[in-house]
């Protein structure tokens, strides 16, 4: 695996494209460390308030260490 470290990717709140970022990861060798659905809030940005629609929060880890075959 690469030493890229986590990576934080949102995913609009539909399962199918849930599970397509899950796909790319695991193509891409990473780990999915978790997974959070957030429902729709409102959020503030530089003092702006605006409004989050629901969806997932996945985080990733492309650093690990392949585990050791031999155990």
């Amino acid at each position: 695996m690469s030493d890229d470290g986590y990576k934080v990717i949102s995913v609009e709140d539909d399962a199918k494209l849930l599970q397509e970022a899950l796909d790319q990861i695991s193509e891409d060798q990473g780990v999915v460390v978790t997974v959070i659905w957030q429902p729709a809030r409102e959020i503030t940005v530089g003092g702006e308030t605006k409004k989050a629609n629901s969806g997932y929060v996945v985080v990733a880890d492309y650093g690990l260490e392949e585990p050791d075959p031999r155990h």
